[in-house]
Protein backbone atom coordinates (compact mmCIF):
# COMPACT_ATOMS: atom_id res chain seq x y z
CA UNK A 1 0.00 0.00 0.00
CA UNK A 2 1.62 3.30 -0.72
CA UNK A 3 1.42 5.47 1.98
CA UNK A 4 2.26 9.67 2.02
CA UNK A 5 4.78 11.37 3.91
CA UNK A 6 3.72 11.22 7.80
CA UNK A 7 4.77 13.09 11.13
CA UNK A 8 5.87 10.68 13.58
CA UNK A 9 3.66 10.82 16.39
CA UNK A 10 5.55 11.30 20.30
CA UNK A 11 3.65 9.32 23.47
CA UNK A 12 0.47 11.46 23.61
CA UNK A 13 0.30 13.18 20.98
CA UNK A 14 -2.54 13.98 18.58
CA UNK A 15 -1.38 12.29 14.85
CA UNK A 16 -1.45 14.22 11.54
CA UNK A 17 -4.16 12.22 9.90
CA UNK A 18 -5.58 11.45 6.18
CA UNK A 19 -7.84 9.12 4.94
CA UNK A 20 -7.20 5.96 3.43
CA UNK A 21 -5.77 4.95 0.39
CA UNK A 22 -6.62 1.45 0.03
CA UNK A 23 -7.42 -1.24 -2.97
CA UNK A 24 -10.55 -3.13 -1.80
CA UNK A 25 -13.08 -5.28 -3.56
CA UNK A 26 -16.77 -4.95 -2.77
CA UNK A 27 -19.88 -6.19 -4.43
CA UNK A 28 -23.01 -7.62 -5.03
CA UNK A 29 -24.04 -9.97 -2.18
CA UNK A 30 -21.23 -9.36 -2.06
CA UNK A 31 -18.27 -10.38 -4.06
CA UNK A 32 -16.70 -7.45 -4.93
CA UNK A 33 -16.34 -4.96 -7.97
CA UNK A 34 -14.01 -2.63 -7.79
CA UNK A 35 -13.40 0.24 -10.03
CA UNK A 36 -10.61 -0.05 -12.53
CA UNK A 37 -8.94 3.38 -11.91
CA UNK A 38 -5.50 4.67 -14.24
CA UNK A 39 -2.47 3.70 -11.40
CA UNK A 40 -1.32 6.91 -9.04
CA UNK A 41 1.98 8.05 -7.82
CA UNK A 42 2.51 8.31 -3.76
CA UNK A 43 5.38 8.74 -2.04
CA UNK A 44 5.81 5.96 0.89
CA UNK A 45 6.92 6.41 3.96
CA UNK A 46 6.67 4.26 7.45
CA UNK A 47 6.12 6.24 9.96
CA UNK A 48 4.20 5.55 13.23
CA UNK A 49 1.07 7.42 13.76
CA UNK A 50 -0.75 8.77 10.18
CA UNK A 51 -4.16 7.85 8.73
CA UNK A 52 -4.32 8.14 5.10
CA UNK A 53 -6.01 10.37 3.09
CA UNK A 54 -7.23 8.76 -0.49
CA UNK A 55 -7.90 12.05 -1.93
CA UNK A 56 -6.16 14.52 -0.34
CA UNK A 57 -8.98 16.88 0.27
CA UNK A 58 -7.95 18.28 -3.21
CA UNK A 59 -9.79 21.04 -4.71
CA UNK A 60 -10.39 20.10 -8.25
CA UNK A 61 -10.47 23.29 -11.00
CA UNK A 62 -14.14 22.93 -12.40
CA UNK A 63 -14.15 23.13 -16.12
CA UNK A 64 -16.75 25.53 -17.21
CA UNK A 65 -18.34 24.75 -20.50
CA UNK A 66 -20.23 27.55 -22.42
CA UNK A 67 -23.11 26.77 -24.88
CA UNK A 68 -23.15 27.44 -27.68
CA UNK A 69 -26.00 29.88 -28.87
CA UNK A 70 -27.25 30.76 -31.76
CA UNK A 71 -28.63 34.38 -32.97
CA UNK A 72 -31.80 34.29 -30.69
CA UNK A 73 -29.97 33.21 -27.50
CA UNK A 74 -31.43 29.37 -27.91
CA UNK A 75 -28.75 26.65 -27.12
CA UNK A 76 -27.58 24.16 -30.20
CA UNK A 77 -28.02 20.62 -29.33
CA UNK A 78 -27.69 17.51 -31.40
CA UNK A 79 -30.31 14.97 -29.10
CA UNK A 80 -29.10 12.35 -31.17
CA UNK A 81 -25.45 13.06 -30.68
CA UNK A 82 -25.95 13.27 -26.86
CA UNK A 83 -27.63 9.80 -27.03
CA UNK A 84 -25.22 8.40 -28.31
CA UNK A 85 -22.53 9.60 -25.72
CA UNK A 86 -24.35 9.11 -22.77
CA UNK A 87 -25.01 5.06 -24.77
CA UNK A 88 -21.03 4.77 -24.95
CA UNK A 89 -20.58 6.40 -21.26
CA UNK A 90 -23.05 3.54 -19.96
CA UNK A 91 -21.63 0.86 -21.49
CA UNK A 92 -17.79 2.52 -20.30
CA UNK A 93 -19.40 2.55 -16.72
CA UNK A 94 -19.98 -1.19 -17.24
CA UNK A 95 -16.86 -2.80 -18.13
CA UNK A 96 -15.76 -0.72 -15.80
CA UNK A 97 -18.07 -2.65 -12.98
CA UNK A 98 -16.66 -5.63 -14.42
CA UNK A 99 -16.71 -8.58 -11.50
CA UNK A 100 -13.03 -8.45 -10.06
CA UNK A 101 -10.86 -11.13 -8.04
CA UNK A 102 -7.52 -11.96 -6.90
CA UNK A 103 -5.08 -13.19 -9.61
CA UNK A 104 -7.15 -11.19 -12.11
CA UNK A 105 -5.01 -9.50 -14.78
CA UNK A 106 -4.94 -5.86 -14.70
CA UNK A 107 -4.40 -4.16 -18.02
CA UNK A 108 -1.39 -1.90 -18.03
CA UNK A 109 -1.57 1.29 -16.26
CA UNK A 110 -4.47 -0.24 -13.89
CA UNK A 111 -4.61 -0.34 -10.29
CA UNK A 112 -7.43 -1.34 -8.47
CA UNK A 113 -9.40 1.67 -6.42
CA UNK A 114 -11.78 1.42 -3.38
CA UNK A 115 -15.41 1.77 -3.73
CA UNK A 116 -16.41 3.58 -0.65
CA UNK A 117 -20.37 2.22 -1.08
CA UNK A 118 -19.27 -1.11 0.40
CA UNK A 119 -17.95 0.29 3.79
CA UNK A 120 -19.66 2.55 5.85
CA UNK A 121 -16.65 3.11 7.41
CA UNK A 122 -12.60 3.04 6.24
CA UNK A 123 -9.52 4.43 7.38
CA UNK A 124 -5.91 3.41 7.43
CA UNK A 125 -3.11 4.12 9.74
CA UNK A 126 0.39 3.94 8.80
CA UNK A 127 3.25 2.77 11.75
CA UNK A 128 6.78 3.30 12.02
CA UNK A 129 7.43 -0.90 12.67
CA UNK A 130 5.30 -3.87 11.78
CA UNK A 131 2.60 -5.11 14.50
CA UNK A 132 2.12 -8.33 14.29
CA UNK A 133 -0.54 -8.60 16.50
CA UNK A 134 -2.76 -6.39 18.60
CA UNK A 135 -5.70 -6.18 20.38
CA UNK A 136 -8.68 -3.79 21.56
CA UNK A 137 -8.99 -2.56 24.94
CA UNK A 138 -12.58 -2.53 26.22
CA UNK A 139 -13.54 0.97 27.26
CA UNK A 140 -17.01 2.30 29.08
CA UNK A 141 -18.75 4.36 26.07
CA UNK A 142 -21.27 0.91 26.09
CA UNK A 143 -21.84 -1.80 24.13
CA UNK A 144 -23.71 -3.00 21.09
CA UNK A 145 -23.39 1.29 19.78
CA UNK A 146 -23.80 2.20 16.11
CA UNK A 147 -23.33 6.13 16.29
CA UNK A 148 -20.65 7.76 14.28
CA UNK A 149 -17.95 9.28 15.08
CA UNK A 150 -16.58 5.73 16.97
CA UNK A 151 -14.15 6.07 19.61
CA UNK A 152 -11.83 2.70 20.02
CA UNK A 153 -8.73 1.71 22.15
CA UNK A 154 -6.21 -1.05 21.01
CA UNK A 155 -2.84 -1.81 21.85
CA UNK A 156 0.01 -3.45 20.03
CA UNK A 157 3.67 -4.77 19.97
CA UNK A 158 6.33 -3.41 17.41
CA UNK A 159 9.02 -5.77 15.52
CA UNK A 160 11.61 -3.07 15.12
CA UNK A 161 15.07 -3.48 13.48
CA UNK A 162 17.43 -3.43 16.22
CA UNK A 163 16.05 -5.38 19.83
CA UNK A 164 16.28 -2.07 22.11
CA UNK A 165 13.95 -0.34 19.93
CA UNK A 166 10.75 -2.36 20.15
CA UNK A 167 7.43 -0.74 21.85
CA UNK A 168 4.29 -1.51 23.63
CA UNK A 169 2.17 1.28 21.48
CA UNK A 170 -1.60 2.10 23.69
CA UNK A 171 -3.37 3.72 20.99
CA UNK A 172 -7.08 5.74 21.34
CA UNK A 173 -8.70 5.98 17.68
CA UNK A 174 -11.19 8.67 18.11
CA UNK A 175 -13.63 10.94 15.33
CA UNK A 176 -13.72 7.45 12.91
CA UNK A 177 -16.13 9.06 10.86
CA UNK A 178 -18.73 7.34 8.03
CA UNK A 179 -17.03 6.70 5.39
CA UNK A 180 -19.11 9.10 2.48
CA UNK A 181 -19.85 7.20 -0.68
CA UNK A 182 -18.68 9.63 -3.55
CA UNK A 183 -21.21 7.99 -6.12
CA UNK A 184 -23.97 9.87 -4.02
CA UNK A 185 -25.36 12.72 -5.63
CA UNK A 186 -24.39 16.12 -4.38
CA UNK A 187 -28.13 16.37 -2.70
CA UNK A 188 -28.04 13.13 -0.88
CA UNK A 189 -24.35 13.98 0.07
CA UNK A 190 -26.09 17.25 2.06
CA UNK A 191 -28.64 14.90 3.43
CA UNK A 192 -26.20 12.97 5.73
CA UNK A 193 -26.46 13.30 9.29
CA UNK A 194 -24.07 16.09 10.87
CA UNK A 195 -22.58 13.25 12.80
CA UNK A 196 -21.49 11.02 9.69
CA UNK A 197 -19.43 14.22 7.79
CA UNK A 198 -16.10 12.33 6.66
CA UNK A 199 -13.21 14.27 8.79
CA UNK A 200 -10.62 13.26 9.86
CA UNK A 201 -10.20 10.97 12.75
CA UNK A 202 -7.69 11.39 15.33
CA UNK A 203 -4.70 9.06 16.63
CA UNK A 204 -3.54 9.42 20.47
CA UNK A 205 -0.78 7.41 21.48
CA UNK A 206 1.32 6.38 24.02
CA UNK A 207 4.01 3.91 24.55
CA UNK A 208 6.51 1.54 26.64
CA UNK A 209 9.75 0.14 25.80
CA UNK A 210 9.93 -3.37 25.02
CA UNK A 211 12.89 -5.82 25.72
CA UNK A 212 12.48 -7.86 21.98
CA UNK A 213 9.86 -8.01 19.30
CA UNK A 214 6.49 -8.60 20.03
CA UNK A 215 5.07 -12.10 18.74
CA UNK A 216 1.29 -11.74 20.41
CA UNK A 217 -0.98 -9.20 22.54
CA UNK A 218 -3.51 -10.21 24.19
CA UNK A 219 -5.87 -8.35 26.62
CA UNK A 220 -7.71 -9.43 29.65
CA UNK A 221 -10.80 -8.38 28.61
CA UNK A 222 -12.21 -6.53 31.83
CA UNK A 223 -12.08 -2.76 31.66
CA UNK A 224 -12.52 -2.38 35.92
CA UNK A 225 -8.96 -4.23 35.48
CA UNK A 226 -7.63 -4.24 32.07
CA UNK A 227 -4.41 -6.29 31.96
CA UNK A 228 -2.12 -6.45 28.61
CA UNK A 229 0.24 -9.81 28.20
CA UNK A 230 2.99 -9.40 25.71
CA UNK A 231 5.02 -12.53 23.98
CA UNK A 232 8.10 -11.95 23.18
CA UNK A 233 10.76 -13.03 21.31
CA UNK A 234 13.29 -13.24 23.53
CA UNK A 235 11.37 -16.19 25.10
CA UNK A 236 9.50 -14.02 27.98
CA UNK A 237 5.77 -13.15 28.83
CA UNK A 238 5.38 -9.50 30.35
CA UNK A 239 1.82 -8.65 32.18
CA UNK A 240 1.06 -4.90 32.08
CA UNK A 241 -1.61 -2.69 34.05
CA UNK A 242 -3.05 -0.77 31.83
CA UNK A 243 -5.40 1.03 34.05
CA UNK A 244 -3.42 4.74 34.33
CA UNK A 245 -1.87 4.38 31.11
CA UNK A 246 -6.26 4.22 29.92
CA UNK A 247 -6.97 7.50 32.66
CA UNK A 248 -4.07 9.78 31.07
CA UNK A 249 -5.88 9.21 27.78
CA UNK A 250 -9.05 10.68 29.70
CA UNK A 251 -6.93 13.47 31.13
CA UNK A 252 -5.02 15.12 28.27
CA UNK A 253 -1.59 16.48 29.60
CA UNK A 254 -1.02 13.84 32.02
CA UNK A 255 1.12 11.11 31.62
CA UNK A 256 0.98 8.04 33.57
CA UNK A 257 3.54 7.42 36.27
CA UNK A 258 6.48 5.42 35.69
CA UNK A 259 5.26 2.41 37.36
CA UNK A 260 2.77 1.97 35.31
CA UNK A 261 5.68 1.51 32.02
CA UNK A 262 7.14 -1.42 33.90
CA UNK A 263 5.54 -4.90 33.61
CA UNK A 264 3.72 -6.20 36.74
CA UNK A 265 5.01 -10.04 36.21
CA UNK A 266 6.92 -11.40 33.57
CA UNK A 267 6.70 -15.49 32.99
CA UNK A 268 10.07 -17.05 32.77
CA UNK A 269 8.61 -20.94 32.33
CA UNK A 270 9.65 -21.17 29.03
CA UNK A 271 13.20 -20.27 29.40
CA UNK A 272 14.66 -18.59 25.81
CA UNK A 273 11.73 -20.71 23.86
CA UNK A 274 9.79 -18.39 22.19
CA UNK A 275 6.12 -18.55 21.21
CA UNK A 276 3.01 -17.11 19.62
CA UNK A 277 0.41 -18.77 21.49
CA UNK A 278 -1.53 -17.29 24.44
CA UNK A 279 -4.75 -15.85 25.78
CA UNK A 280 -6.64 -14.61 28.88
CA UNK A 281 -9.24 -16.36 30.55
CA UNK A 282 -11.81 -14.00 32.24
CA UNK A 283 -10.68 -14.84 35.21
CA UNK A 284 -7.10 -13.61 35.04
CA UNK A 285 -5.72 -17.48 34.00
CA UNK A 286 -3.14 -16.81 31.01
CA UNK A 287 -2.34 -19.47 29.01
CA UNK A 288 1.04 -19.49 27.07
CA UNK A 289 2.66 -21.62 24.10
CA UNK A 290 5.75 -21.85 22.72
CA UNK A 291 7.26 -23.01 19.68
CA UNK A 292 9.05 -26.23 21.97
CA UNK A 293 5.56 -27.62 21.98
CA UNK A 294 5.00 -26.63 25.54
CA UNK A 295 2.24 -25.16 27.05
CA UNK A 296 1.98 -23.43 30.70
CA UNK A 297 -0.72 -21.48 33.04
CA UNK A 298 -0.38 -18.31 34.95
CA UNK A 299 -2.25 -17.68 37.99
CA UNK A 300 -3.77 -14.43 39.00
CA UNK A 301 -3.88 -14.82 42.95
CA UNK A 302 -7.37 -12.27 42.91
CA UNK A 303 -9.68 -10.92 40.73
CA UNK A 304 -8.17 -7.20 41.28
CA UNK A 305 -4.85 -8.20 42.33
CA UNK A 306 -1.07 -7.60 40.72
CA UNK A 307 0.42 -11.11 42.22
CA UNK A 308 1.07 -14.19 39.77
CA UNK A 309 2.17 -17.65 40.14
CA UNK A 310 3.69 -19.00 37.00
CA UNK A 311 3.30 -22.95 36.70
CA UNK A 312 6.25 -24.80 35.65
CA UNK A 313 4.15 -27.93 34.87
CA UNK A 314 3.70 -27.72 30.90
CA UNK A 315 1.02 -29.51 29.49
CA UNK A 316 2.43 -31.41 26.92
CA UNK A 317 0.90 -33.90 24.03
CA UNK A 318 2.25 -31.43 21.21
CA UNK A 319 5.15 -32.61 19.14
CA UNK A 320 5.93 -29.24 17.21
CA UNK A 321 5.34 -25.59 18.03
CA UNK A 322 1.86 -24.74 19.41
CA UNK A 323 0.88 -21.90 17.18
CA UNK A 324 -2.97 -20.86 18.72
CA UNK A 325 -4.91 -21.25 22.04
CA UNK A 326 -8.03 -20.29 22.63
CA UNK A 327 -10.49 -20.97 26.04
CA UNK A 328 -13.40 -22.27 25.78
CA UNK A 329 -16.33 -19.80 26.13
CA UNK A 330 -18.45 -21.89 27.66
CA UNK A 331 -16.48 -24.57 29.94
CA UNK A 332 -14.15 -22.37 32.61
CA UNK A 333 -11.65 -25.50 32.93
CA UNK A 334 -11.08 -26.57 29.01
CA UNK A 335 -8.97 -24.76 26.28
CA UNK A 336 -8.16 -25.43 22.52
CA UNK A 337 -4.66 -25.60 21.03
CA UNK A 338 -3.26 -25.69 17.71
CA UNK A 339 0.41 -26.89 16.59
CA UNK A 340 2.95 -27.15 13.47
CA UNK A 341 2.07 -31.12 14.49
CA UNK A 342 -0.92 -30.60 12.28
CA UNK A 343 -3.68 -31.72 15.27
CA UNK A 344 -5.89 -29.58 17.14
CA UNK A 345 -6.14 -30.42 20.92
CA UNK A 346 -8.86 -30.03 23.66
CA UNK A 347 -7.79 -29.74 27.54
CA UNK A 348 -8.94 -29.49 30.97
CA UNK A 349 -6.12 -27.78 33.30
CA UNK A 350 -8.01 -29.57 36.36
CA UNK A 351 -6.07 -32.75 34.70
CA UNK A 352 -3.19 -33.80 37.10
CA UNK A 353 -1.25 -35.66 34.55
CA UNK A 354 -1.41 -32.47 32.02
CA UNK A 355 -2.24 -34.18 29.11
CA UNK A 356 -4.82 -33.63 25.89
CA UNK A 357 -8.43 -34.95 26.31
CA UNK A 358 -9.73 -35.17 22.51
CA UNK A 359 -7.95 -33.98 19.60
CA UNK A 360 -7.58 -34.23 16.21
CA UNK A 361 -4.70 -36.17 14.81
CA UNK A 362 -4.85 -34.62 11.37
CA UNK A 363 -6.39 -31.49 11.51
CA UNK A 364 -5.08 -30.00 8.15
CA UNK A 365 -2.78 -31.07 5.41
CA UNK A 366 -0.11 -28.51 6.91
CA UNK A 367 0.67 -26.84 10.35
CA UNK A 368 -2.86 -25.56 11.94
CA UNK A 369 -1.91 -21.58 12.27
CA UNK A 370 -4.91 -20.29 14.12
CA UNK A 371 -8.23 -21.53 15.98
CA UNK A 372 -11.58 -19.76 17.16
CA UNK A 373 -14.13 -20.81 19.26
CA UNK A 374 -17.63 -19.66 18.26
CA UNK A 375 -19.32 -17.35 21.32
CA UNK A 376 -22.93 -17.55 20.16
CA UNK A 377 -22.77 -21.42 19.00
CA UNK A 378 -20.56 -22.45 21.67
CA UNK A 379 -19.74 -25.97 20.23
CA UNK A 380 -18.21 -24.50 17.02
CA UNK A 381 -14.62 -24.20 16.99
CA UNK A 382 -12.95 -23.02 13.21
CA UNK A 383 -9.14 -23.41 12.28
CA UNK A 384 -7.01 -21.85 9.66
CA UNK A 385 -4.18 -24.40 7.97
CA UNK A 386 -0.68 -23.01 6.93
CA UNK A 387 -1.83 -24.21 2.61
CA UNK A 388 -4.67 -21.83 2.80
CA UNK A 389 -7.80 -23.60 4.08
CA UNK A 390 -10.19 -23.52 7.05
CA UNK A 391 -12.30 -25.08 8.64
CA UNK A 392 -15.24 -25.51 11.64
CA UNK A 393 -15.58 -28.05 13.51
CA UNK A 394 -18.58 -29.62 15.27
CA UNK A 395 -17.46 -30.45 19.34
CA UNK A 396 -20.72 -32.15 19.47
CA UNK A 397 -19.71 -34.51 16.64
CA UNK A 398 -16.11 -34.58 17.17
CA UNK A 399 -15.51 -37.67 15.54
CA UNK A 400 -17.58 -40.55 13.92
CA UNK A 401 -18.21 -44.20 15.07
CA UNK A 402 -14.88 -45.44 13.81
CA UNK A 403 -12.69 -42.55 15.64
CA UNK A 404 -12.19 -40.27 12.40
CA UNK A 405 -12.98 -36.41 12.46
CA UNK A 406 -14.66 -34.84 9.76
CA UNK A 407 -15.08 -31.06 9.91
CA UNK A 408 -18.67 -29.23 9.62
CA UNK A 409 -17.32 -26.92 6.94
CA UNK A 410 -14.19 -26.73 4.77
CA UNK A 411 -13.09 -24.25 2.18
CA UNK A 412 -9.87 -23.81 0.40
CA UNK A 413 -10.13 -20.09 -1.40
CA UNK A 414 -7.24 -18.39 0.32
CA UNK A 415 -3.98 -18.75 -1.87
CA UNK A 416 -1.54 -19.21 1.06
CA UNK A 417 -1.15 -19.57 4.64
CA UNK A 418 -4.09 -18.34 6.26
CA UNK A 419 -2.67 -16.21 9.47
CA UNK A 420 -5.97 -14.96 11.21
CA UNK A 421 -9.42 -16.37 11.61
CA UNK A 422 -12.19 -15.10 14.32
CA UNK A 423 -15.51 -15.70 14.63
CA UNK A 424 -18.21 -12.30 14.42
CA UNK A 425 -18.78 -11.88 17.95
CA UNK A 426 -22.74 -10.83 17.34
CA UNK A 427 -23.61 -13.29 14.44
CA UNK A 428 -22.59 -16.60 15.07
CA UNK A 429 -22.46 -18.27 11.30
CA UNK A 430 -20.21 -15.08 10.57
CA UNK A 431 -15.98 -15.85 10.31
CA UNK A 432 -13.64 -13.00 9.29
CA UNK A 433 -10.36 -14.75 8.17
CA UNK A 434 -6.98 -13.64 6.59
CA UNK A 435 -4.30 -14.88 4.49
CA UNK A 436 -0.93 -14.17 3.46
CA UNK A 437 -2.03 -13.67 0.10
CA UNK A 438 -3.19 -10.10 1.05
CA UNK A 439 -6.74 -11.17 1.56
CA UNK A 440 -9.18 -10.56 4.48
CA UNK A 441 -12.82 -12.61 3.33
CA UNK A 442 -15.75 -12.53 5.64
CA UNK A 443 -18.05 -15.53 5.62
CA UNK A 444 -21.58 -16.43 6.20
CA UNK A 445 -21.72 -20.14 7.08
CA UNK A 446 -25.68 -20.38 7.03
CA UNK A 447 -25.96 -19.34 3.43
CA UNK A 448 -27.62 -21.89 1.47
CA UNK A 449 -28.71 -21.74 -1.89
CA UNK A 450 -31.59 -23.69 -3.81
CA UNK A 451 -30.77 -25.10 -7.24
CA UNK A 452 -31.88 -21.50 -9.23
CA UNK A 453 -30.39 -19.69 -6.93
CA UNK A 454 -26.94 -21.35 -7.52
CA UNK A 455 -27.65 -21.27 -10.86
CA UNK A 456 -27.68 -16.90 -10.59
CA UNK A 457 -24.70 -17.09 -8.66
CA UNK A 458 -22.44 -19.05 -11.16
CA UNK A 459 -23.68 -16.89 -13.73
CA UNK A 460 -22.60 -13.69 -12.04
CA UNK A 461 -19.51 -14.89 -11.43
CA UNK A 462 -17.97 -13.87 -14.66
CA UNK A 463 -14.65 -12.68 -15.00
CA UNK A 464 -12.77 -10.99 -18.07
CA UNK A 465 -13.33 -13.08 -21.77
CA UNK A 466 -16.17 -14.22 -20.36
CA UNK A 467 -14.35 -17.04 -17.95
CA UNK A 468 -16.54 -18.18 -14.89
CA UNK A 469 -14.58 -18.75 -11.51
CA UNK A 470 -15.61 -20.80 -8.78
CA UNK A 471 -16.13 -18.62 -5.92
CA UNK A 472 -18.54 -20.45 -2.95
CA UNK A 473 -21.81 -18.76 -2.32
CA UNK A 474 -21.04 -18.62 1.71
CA UNK A 475 -18.48 -15.22 1.03
CA UNK A 476 -19.72 -12.16 1.53
CA UNK A 477 -16.52 -9.23 0.80
CA UNK A 478 -13.34 -9.76 0.10
CA UNK A 479 -11.16 -6.86 1.27
CA UNK A 480 -7.45 -6.08 0.28
CA UNK A 481 -4.99 -3.18 -0.13
CA UNK A 482 -3.00 -4.32 2.71
CA UNK A 483 -0.07 -6.23 2.17
CA UNK A 484 0.97 -9.55 4.22
CA UNK A 485 -1.54 -9.41 6.76
CA UNK A 486 -1.20 -10.79 10.25
CA UNK A 487 -3.57 -10.61 12.59
CA UNK A 488 -7.73 -9.58 12.38
CA UNK A 489 -10.14 -8.72 15.45
CA UNK A 490 -13.67 -8.02 15.50
CA UNK A 491 -14.76 -5.09 18.39
CA UNK A 492 -17.12 -6.42 20.52
CA UNK A 493 -18.81 -3.04 21.39
CA UNK A 494 -19.30 -1.85 18.04
CA UNK A 495 -21.10 -4.63 15.92
CA UNK A 496 -19.30 -4.69 12.51
CA UNK A 497 -16.50 -3.07 13.07
CA UNK A 498 -12.96 -4.67 12.22
CA UNK A 499 -9.30 -3.97 12.55
CA UNK A 500 -6.61 -5.81 10.89
CA UNK A 501 -2.68 -5.52 10.88
CA UNK A 502 -0.64 -6.01 8.12
CA UNK A 503 3.23 -5.27 7.26
CA UNK A 504 1.86 -1.59 6.11
CA UNK A 505 0.01 -0.89 8.80
CA UNK A 506 -3.49 -1.05 10.10
CA UNK A 507 -7.19 -0.87 8.70
CA UNK A 508 -9.49 -0.04 10.16
CA UNK A 509 -13.60 -0.38 8.62
CA UNK A 510 -17.12 -1.58 8.65
CA UNK A 511 -18.57 -3.05 5.73
CA UNK A 512 -21.80 -3.03 4.41
CA UNK A 513 -22.09 -6.77 4.34
CA UNK A 514 -21.65 -7.58 8.28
Amino acid sequence: MSAKRQNSTEAGSVASVERPKVAALTGDNNINQPTKQAAMDVDGDGEMGGFEDAYEDEVEDEEIMEAEEDSDGVEMADDAEEEEEEEEDEATAEKKREVYLPGDQLAEGETLQVDNSAYHMLHSMTVQWPCLSFDFIPDNLGSGRTGFPHTMYAVAGSQADRSYRNQVIFMKWSQLHRTINDDKDDDDKQDDDINDLDEDPILESKTMRHQGGVNRVRVLQSYQSPLTATWADTGKVHIWDMKKIMDSFENPGTQPPSSALQPLFTIASHGQTEGYAMDWNLDGRLLTGDCSSNIYLTTRRSDTGSSFVADRNAFRGHTASVEDIQWSPEEASVFASCSVDKTIKVWDVRSKNRRFALEVPNAHDADVNVISWNHKSRYLLASGGDNGDFKVWDMRKWSDPNGRSTPAASFQWHKKAVTSIEWCPTDESVLAVSGADNQLTLWDLAVELDIEEEARHRDAMVGPNGTKREVPAQLLFIHQGQNDIKELHWHSQIPGMLVSTAATGFNLFKTISV
